[in-house]
């Protein structure tokens, strides 16, 4: 299944961004063939040239990790153990491609100027693109006229949040990962007295997610009932826990797929919040 920001293959997805930077390795390589040819490169440069590419994946991938981590460091103090879950997706991608190319020039040192020219501004270009990715077609620019009912039948309209930042987070109480990040988000609501957070249950009873909440002692404010699975079907979120992220004007500014870390949360609050009015 495809949304507008991954492939999805059963539990697995697949952002277009990082699809997009393995086909800006493979367009290099292929590249690199042609050059090989027509330069007649010794066995020992292309052997150098090609071990590089995928070397330079994986510097890339660390080092990108390794500075959001940086940036987020009192987050992660808190918690080191958060520093390996890469499942929060919390990478610098300016800071991985940096490290990816200076690593593949220094192992490359020996290329021609204009060979090195021509292989960094095409791997470039691709990553500058994969960058316009994350702002390509959302599903839904605003709330969606959409009511849920809350733990007392009330029925609850998404609109009546606009005015604050607001997070829409989508769980079910048999879901692991969303149960892993709850005790997230129920210390960003306390944390963060300005921002709303609604947690919009996916296809069970009342009386399961009362229990659910009683039995873990989590007190959200905004709980509400997606019976049919509508919200999850009209922004194309597939698979739980899946958050998106609503300014006070009720646009839609992020959408996040999978588990959520204290430093990524973080960082999507201050997409959708200034620095004054978080807390």
């Amino acid at each position: 299944m495809i949304s507008s920001e991954a492939i999805h293959l059963g539990p697995f997805m697949l952002p277009f961004p990082l699809l997009l930077v393995l086909f800006g390795l493979l367009i290099v390589y292929a590249v690199g063939k042609i050059l090989e040819k027509k330069q007649q490169w010794s066995v020992q440069t292309w052997r150098t040239f090609s071990d590089s590419l995928w070397t330079m994946l994986w510097v890339g991938l660390v080092a990108a990790r390794l500075v959001f981590v940086l940036l987020n460091l009192d987050v992660y103090l808190a918690s080191p153990i958060d520093i390996i879950k890469v499942q929060d997706k919390g990478f610098h991608l300016y800071g991985g491609v940096i490290a990816g190319v200076a690593w593949f020039l220094w192992k490359n040192r020996t290329f021609k100027l204009e060979n090195k020219v021509i292989f960094v501004t095409i791997f470039t270009l691709i990553c500058a693109l994969s960058l316009g990715l994350s702002q390509w077609q959302k599903p839904q620019s605003f709330y969606p006229n959409m009511q849920f009912n809350n733990l007392e039948q009330q029925q609850i309209s998404l609109k009546q949040f606009v005015g604050k930042p607001t997070v829409v987070n989508l769980w079910a109480s048999w879901c692991p990962p969303c149960h892993r990040e709850m005790p997230v988000l129920a210390q960003a609501q306390n944390d963060f007295k300005q921002v709303n957070f609604v947690m919009l249950n996916q296809g069970e009873g009342v009386e399961k997610v009362q229990a659910y909440l009683s039995k873990n002692q989590f007190s959200f404010h905004n709980v509400l009932f997606d019976t049919q699975g509508e919200l999850a079907k009209e922004m194309k979120m597939f698979g739980l826990p899946s958050t998106l992220f609503f300014n006070a004007q009720g646009q839609l500014v992020d959408r996040h797929m999978g588990e959520l870390s204290p430093a990524m949360l973080q960082q999507y609050l201050k997409k959708i919040s200034s620095s004054d009015h978080l807390k």
